[in-house]
């Protein structure tokens, strides 16, 4: 019977890497639906296998803090018990999908392959689907541009590049999984090529945290693929230098879109205090100190942050924080805020540290990067914890600790 379950629930995960790309990055419920399901059947799989190994991970010891924090202490002061109960509950389901990904759907190799073929399907669908609406003004489905400088896409939202973000570098494992692209003049070539596309397609839609977390993302992944090929080193440096200066021709020659995704974020760094962003996070921050220890409840940004009224002042409107941990902060207090911050410290470590024993700089690098955009400070609210955004930020953690698990068990990368 242990023979025929184990059997059964490794067809299953064949199926679901197939399907991943395709469930999570066109339609939120399905998503979210996707998510939860995954994780449900991980749960089966551990029971009728009996294998709870990764239970003992302490990345997930601390997920159940932080799960418990809320549902025990935050939602029960929170402003809106209710909603705060049903974001809360709910939580768990991400670290729980990271966990199926990392440690079922993807320990065989030929099911990561299944899965980034999906994804370069995706991808390819997504970056062309972008390019017809950026000079046509409208895609293939229908959509028209959100704006004169901001795109769709495929979505039905101006977020292309943010969705693009969260997978382009999860594509470039590809390099470890496909036999064809292990040699290290094919990494380069994919690599470049990768990147390229994607930093000129993230500057089309202009998206202007995004394309500053691809160009940094980009300028890692090259340092760590420089450190890993000594031999190649001048090619390596020279190639990253064609692609910066492409990026820089293509900018000249689209100011329109320069000014929206280049120029603009330059003006609000120089003049911070006084732009947009540096209102909404004194907002955030004032939201804070109502109840700094507990917070106004998962969930209820909004809530205590009009109650204040300091945007309204601004003739700007509460939505969220556009920083990941003033708006974690003003919802679960310090206490929540110090419970996330190790929550992630322990997934940095999780999925770090084993390679970086090996001594593998280009997937120290790619795992460093993809953690790196999804817990970067500047993101749209608490998008990795409660959205659609989130199914994508998870499924980068699954595979970065995927990759920790491969170096664990000794298996060269």
């Amino acid at each position: 019977m242990l023979n025929k379950n184990t059997l059964i629930f490794e067809k299953l995960a064949g199926v679901i890497a197939c399907a991943l790309p395709f469930l999570l990055l066109f339609s939120r419920s399905l998503a979210d639906f996707s998510v939860l399901t995954i994780g449900l059947l991980f749960i089966a799989k551990s029971y009728f296998t009996q294998d709870w190994q990764w239970l003992a991970r302490r990345w997930i010891h601390f997920s159940i803090l932080f799960w418990l924090f809320l549902l025990l202490v935050s939602t029960p002061l929170s402003q809106d018990v209710l909603d705060s109960f049903l974001h809360s509950i709910f939580f768990i389901r991400w670290p729980l999908f990271a966990s199926a990904i990392a440690y079922w759907v993807l320990v065989r190799q030929r099911h990561q392959r299944y899965l980034l073929t999906s994804l370069a399907l995706v991808v390819v669908f997504i970056v062309m689907d972008t390019w017809l609406q950026y000079y046509l003004g409208q895609d293939l489905l229908g959509h028209m541009k959100h704006s004169v400088d901001r795109l769709t896409g495929p979505f039905t939202k101006p977020i292309p590049g943010i969705m693009l973000l969260r997978v382009l570098f999860i594509l470039l494992f590809a390099n470890l999984v496909f036999v064809s692209l292990k040699k290290p003049m094919m990494q380069l070539f994919s690599t470049v090529l990768v990147l390229l596309v994607g930093l000129l397609t993230i500057f089309i839609t202009g998206e202007r945290m995004a394309f500053l977390l691809c160009v940094t993302g980009s300028t890692l992944v090259m340092l760590g693929l420089w450190m890993q090929h000594k031999n190649l080193r001048r090619k390596i440096v020279a190639s990253f230098g064609f692609v910066l200066l492409l990026i820089v021709l293509v900018s000249l020659n689209m100011p329109e879109v320069a000014q929206r995704t280049i120029h603009s974020l330059i003006e609000k760094v120089q003049h911070f205090s006084n732009s947009d962003y540096g209102v909404v996070f004194n907002a955030a921050w004032a939201a804070w100190q109502q109840n700094f220890m507990i917070g106004s409840g998962f969930h209820t940004y909004k809530l205590a942050c009009d109650s204040l009224g300091v945007l309204a002042q601004s003739g700007m409107t509460c939505t969220h924080a556009h920083n990941l941990y003033l708006q974690i902060g003003a919802e679960t207090g310090l206490i929540g805020f110090v419970l996330l911050v190790a929550l992630i410290v322990s997934i940095y470590d999780a999925a770090i540290v084993p390679i970086l024993r090996i001594r593998a700089w280009y997937w120290v690098s790619l795992v460093f990067v993809i953690l790196s955009v999804s817990f970067w400070p500047l993101i749209g609210g608490i998008s990795i914890l409660n959205n659609w955004v989130a199914a994508l930020v998870w499924l980068g953690v699954g595979y970065a600790l995927t990759v920790a698990e491969r170096a664990s068990s000794n298996n060269p990368l």
